[in-house]
């Protein structure tokens, strides 16, 4: 494999594993508490996670999106499949956080801190159920960019 290919499973690995760790934590973490909250603390608590940590989210799926497509351009057989199928994974991520994450995200940002939007409880729930999927699909994401690896060796 060239020095790309190389390069490829460098960002896929370690932005794919940055990503669907960030997301997991999400889900057994913030999911869990934001359910127990009032709607005032929650609207605060999940516009504070939105600060941290959306802006950094869709960074890591593109890198590791760009090292997929570097990898898989460069590998053959079982290898560039894997890598293949993984970036597939990414790109549901992305276009799902775009068409249904984000315009809940930016309900509670265009709102003072603590103020929850109209509709908070649905949205809570819908997030929730959402997050749990986008969950789902990044850890095969990331299960797909280790076998990619693991088959070029």
């Amino acid at each position: 494999m060239s020095n790309l290919g190389h390069a490829g499973a460098m960002l896929m690995l370690l932005f794919g594993g940055l990503a669907t760790g960030g997301i997991w934590v999400i889900a057994v973490d913030r999911l869990a508490v934001w359910n127990r909250m009032s709607v005032a603390e929650y609207a605060t608590d999940f516009r504070r996670t939105l600060k941290h940590v959306d802006p950094m989210m869709p960074i890591f799926v593109s890198l590791s999106g760009l090292g997929a497509v570097l990898f898989s351009t460069q590998s053959s057989g079982s290898s560039r499949l894997f890598g293949w199928l993984g970036l597939f994974c990414l790109a549901v991520i992305m276009i799902g956080s775009i068409l249904f994450g984000e315009p809940i995200n930016s309900k509670f940002r265009r709102l003072a801190e603590g103020t929850p939007p109209e509709g908070v409880e649905g949205l809570r729930a819908f997030w929730r159920r959402f997050h749990f999927a986008r969950t789902g699909v990044a850890v095969v994401a990331l299960i797909f960019l280790i076998a990619a690896v693991i088959a070029a060796l």
